[in-house]
């Protein structure tokens, strides 16, 4: 620190910027740096940086003399408050949504006056460089135009400039996650729940309010709502529980609950406390948190033994000691090679591994893990290719979502070929336009699958058996389930997948129902559309589909 200070009494600012930085590399929260690199960024004329890190020092050292002093000074840029809050409440009434900074980003749509608003959001900074709402409202508008950099240093330099705002620090959780910076992600998502555990959406014109519970931690061990639902119709307000408390805060107004918890052993007690919530709320419940056990990778077989058409790989939950001998003798449990191990409450194939042979079963397990151990099934096609469709299930009756097509036996559909070959979306048009091709079982095993199941609101990743019959991956609420593909290459998107998002209305609309008139039956069922939906919110005015 010593030779950083002598360069900045010196001038050779670059010198100490580097200097500075290199300490703080290896302590980021380091007092007397963080104080120092506040003043190299006012001499740069960054205001809001300079004032947020010279309140970090002093949040995290009170008494820190220079940084008491420097902050006087750094906050001289500080023009109008009052005129900032104009431009800043300029902005919100262009588009309200823009303070809801919990909502997923990618499922948050540009607007008309979006400009507009930007330039008032500038505005307000420009006039206060301490006004944190301001910040996190511009990030939101970044996330809206898919500028998820520049939003994450936005929403950055709002709890930079006020480490308490809760909501700032959950929209940068979601960012970080998005980029797959898990470790920044659930710092931010813990700075968030340690101070509120309840958000709420703004109602505007909405005809049904939601209560979504959430477990904590990342975004995608709970279900994607945001990208289901019209928010200028449907409020979600989001109530996070966790294991051991009840939710101390009010709860907003609403008609229905959702639990949106996906399963997960980690999340055991928070399903105990979401049903305690639920118990004590007396509103009609869609998911009840009691059926997540069954989707458990090992349950899940056992839960869908007696459908009919429906076949599950064996799974067996075992910690490290267990994976080791049970890959020296796999016969023993009824297992054989290939086997596909993962660590215990992963998704999207993190850590996922497919072992041929005892010459290759890894080493470096970790002791403190523990692990599903499961057969391997060779689905590939006849024609090489392995295909994996993934199918909703709402009030009990099946919607075919996509077909992922890879080489590759762990597909994904972010990174299958899709988009570069039309005769994979021709098939894909295919399946979600008659599943029955695919499936020629389909509302029959389906349904039964759901009654096995037990949850109104749930996704199934699968493919297709030889004979037609059903072989399951995976279930569970936290799928996610979007139309925001590009237009001009997945047209056929916009005209099925929003019967989903209509089923879901009327789910919400039925239990919302129940709310008002409790002898009305809770169950809904849906006669199939006579046509396609072309969708309830897509047509909207306000409606923009990313280009990503």
């Amino acid at each position: 620190m010593h030779e950083a200070l002598l360069a900045e009494c010196e001038h050779r600012w670059l010198e100490s910027f580097n200097l500075c930085s290199t300490v703080l590399a290896l302590e980021p929260e380091q007092p007397d740096a963080l104080n120092l690199l506040g003043r190299l960024c006012g001499v740069a004329g960054d205001a809001p940086r300079a004032i947020g890190l010279q309140r970090r020092v002093l949040r995290l050292a009170p008494d820190h003399a220079c940084a008491t002093r420097d902050l006087v000074d750094a906050l001289c840029a500080v023009r109008s408050s009052d005129e900032a809050r104009q431009a800043y409440d300029a902005a919100v009434a262009i588009e309200p949504d823009i303070v809801a900074h919990h909502r997923l980003p990618g499922a948050q749509q540009r607007f008309v006056g979006i400009d507009s608003a930007e330039a008032y959001l500038r505005r307000a900074i420009e006039l206060d460089a301490s006004f944190a709402p301001a910040q996190a409202a511009l990030g939101n508008v970044f996330a809206r135009q898919t500028l998820f950099a520049s939003a994450i240093q936005a929403y950055g330099l709002a709890v930079l400039l006020d480490w308490d705002f809760a909501d700032a620090h959950l929209g940068l959780g979601n960012l970080w996650e998005l980029v797959r910076d898990e470790a920044a992600a659930a710092r931010h998502y813990r700075e968030a729940l340690s101070r509120k555990r309840v958000y709420v959406s703004p109602e505007r014109s909405a005809v049904r309010r939601v209560l979504v519970l959430k477990g904590p931690g990342m975004g995608m061990n709970n279900a994607p709502l945001d990208f289901a639902v019209n928010p200028a119709r449907t409020a979600l307000h989001l109530c996070y529980v966790t294991g051991g408390d009840d939710t101390a805060a009010p709860l907003p107004e609403h008609e229905v609950i959702f639990c949106g918890i996906d399963e997960a052993e980690s999340s055991d007690s928070c399903m105990e406390t979401a049903e305690r919530l639920i118990a004590s709320d007396g509103k009609p419940v869609i998911n009840r948190p009691s059926h997540l056990p069954k989707l458990r990778r090992s349950q899940l077989r056992s839960t869908l033994q007696d459908v009919a058409g429906c076949t599950v790989p064996l799974t067996i939950r075992v910690n490290a000691k267990g994976a080791r001998d049970l890959f020296a003798s796999p016969q023993t449990a009824g297992l054989r090679y290939p086997l596909l191990i993962r660590p215990v409450d992963t998704h999207r194939g993190d850590g996922l591994q497919r072992i041929s042979s005892p010459q290759f079963v890894p080493t470096d397990l970790n002791v403190n893990e523990c692990f599903n151990v499961s057969q391997f099934i060779d689905y590939r096609s006849n024609d090489g290719f392995y295909r994996k469709y993934r199918v909703i299930v709402i009030a009990g009756r099946p919607f075919a979502y996509h077909l992922a097509i890879s080489e590759h036996w762990m597909v994904h559909y972010i990174s299958s070929p899709m988009a570069d070959n039309a005769w994979m979306r021709d098939e894909e048009e295919r399946f979600l336009r008659d599943p029955e091709s695919v499936f020629p079982d389909w509302e029959r095993t389906f349904g039964a699958i759901a009654d096995a199941v037990g949850l109104e609101y749930f996704g199934i990743d699968c493919a297709r058996n030889p004979d037609g019959g059903v072989l399951v991956f995976e279930a569970g609420p936290d799928m996610l389930v979007h139309c925001t593909d590009p237009a001009d290459v997945f047209a056929y998107k916009y005209r099925y997948v929003p019967r989903i998002f209509d089923a879901l209305e009327e789910l919400l609309d039925a239990r919302s129902a129940a709310c008002f008139y409790p002898n009305r039956a809770a169950s809904i069922e849906m006669d199939p559309p006579s046509t396609p939906s072309t969708g309830n919110w897509t047509d909207s005015p306000s409606f923009r589909a990313p280009n990503t």
